[in-house]
C-alpha cells in the first residue's frame, strides 16, 4: 500500500493504521450561532473526558480517529497531539472548512481568494498549522449545505481537488441531512479529484440505496458516520445497508463512524453510546446478520488504510 499517513504525531506505514473511526470530533468549540441552538452539549473541550473516551475506544480494539473538527468549529491541534501522546491512539487532523452554516459569523470565507484557500491547506497539509507548527494535516474536510452547495462551498470542494492532485491525500466531507453526495462526486471528478481517495459523508443520514451505488461506482467510498443516530436511520437499515454493499461486492467502499460531537454523545462527559458501540455492539450486530469478520476487517482496517494512505 503506498505513501504513508500523516497523524498529528508524524508519519506511519498504512499497516500501523489499524481499526479506524473515519469521521469523529475530539475538541471542538463552535460558533455562537450554533451555541445558541446546542448550548454547552456542543463544547468538547476537556482533555481529560476525550482522553478517557479515547482510552475506552483503545480498549474495545481501537486504535486510530479521524478527527475532522476543522477552524470554523474550534479545532484545537495542539489538543489532539496531547490525546495522541497520552492514550496511544493515532489521530488524522483536518485541513479545510466545513460548509456554510459552521463558518458563517466565525470565519470571512467570502472574503479569502481562491489562492487564500488553496494555500491555507497547503501550509497546512505540508508544513504545519500555525499555532503549531510541528503538527500536520492529514486529509481535507470540505462539504455542502442542503441538496446543494453555494458558490464559496464550490470553491472549497474545487480547492481540495486541486491540492489532492499533487498531493494524493485524502478528502472528507459534509453533506448536509444526507444529501448532495451525488453532486459532490460530480464536482470532484471536473475538478481531477482521485476519486478513489474521496470519502463522501454522512451517507447514513438518508439511506437512498441508488445513490449510494452511484457513489461507490464512481470509485469514492461512502461514510457511514453516524452509526447509532436513530434520529436519521434506524440502526436495522444502517445494518441492512452495510450488509448489501458487502453481498454486492461493494465491501471495499463503506467506512464506519459514529460522529459523536456532543457531550450527550459520549460516556466519559457523562452521556452515551459513546466510542465502544460501533466495536462492542454495531459490528457484532453485523456478525449476526450474516456479514463476515473478513468483511468487517475491510471496513474497519483495510479500507480507511488505503483512504488515508497519501498516494505521493
Amino acid at each position: 500500500m503506498a505513501g504513508t499517513v500523516h497523524t498529528v504525531l508524524g508519519e506511519i506505514a498504512p499497516g500501523a493504521l489499524g481499526v479506524t473511526y473515519c469521521h469523529e470530533h475530539l475538541l471542538c468549540l463552535p460558533g455562537e450561532h450554533l451555541l445558541a441552538k446546542g448550548g454547552d452539549d456542543l463544547i468538547l473541550d476537556s482533555l481529560d473526558s476525550s482522553a478517557a473516551e479515547l482510552e475506552l475506544f483503545a480498549q474495545a480494539g481501537g486504535s486510530a480517529i479521524v478527527e475532522v473538527t476543522c477552524r470554523d468549529y474550534g479545532q484545537d491541534v495542539e489538543g489532539l497531539a496531547a490525546l495522541s501522546l497520552r492514550t496511544g491512539v493515532h489521530i488524522v487532523a483536518a485541513t479545510g472548512h466545513i460548509m456554510e452554516g459552521y463558518w458563517q459569523g466565525v470565519l470571512d470565507v467570502a472574503a479569502m481568494s481562491d489562492t487564500d484557500i488553496v494555500d491555507e491547506m497547503l501550509r497546512d497539509l505540508t508544513e504545519g498549522y500555525p499555532e503549531a507548527p510541528g503538527v500536520r494535516a492529514g486529509v481535507i474536510k470540505v462539504g455542502t449545505s442542503r441538496d446543494q452547495p453555494t458558490a464559496n462551498e464550490l470553491r472549497m470542494l474545487q480547492a481540495a481537488a486541486l491540492i489532492q492532485r499533487d498531493l494524493g491525500c485524502a478528502i472528507t466531507t459534509h453533506c448536509t441531512g444526507g444529501t448532495g453526495g451525488i453532486e459532490q462526486v460530480r464536482i470532484f471528478e471536473a475538478a481531477g479529484a482521485d476519486l478513489e481517495k474521496v470519502v463522501i459523508g454522512h451517507q447514513d443520514q438518508r439511506l437512498h440505496w441508488d445513490d449510494h451505488l452511484a457513489i461507490v461506482r464512481s470509485g469514492c467510498t461512502l461514510g457511514y458516520d453516524c452509526v447509532s443516530k436513530e434520529k436519521y436511520e434506524p440502526e436495522t437499515q444502517r445494518i441492512a445497508f452495510v450488509k448489501r454493499l458487502v453481498d454486492e461486492g461493494y465491501g471495499d467502499r463503506v467506512m464506519l463512524s459514529g460522529d459523536l460531537a456532543r457531550k450527550s454523545y459520549l460516556t466519559r462527559y457523562g452521556g452515551g453510546p459513546g466510542f465502544t458501540y460501533i466495536l462492542w455492539r454495531f459490528i457484532p450486530w453485523l456478525w449476526q446478520e450474516g456479514v463476515s469478520k473478513a468483511a468487517t476487517e475491510q471496513i474497519l482496517v483495510t479500507t480507511p488504510a488505503r483512504v488515508f494512505a497519501w498516494s505521493r
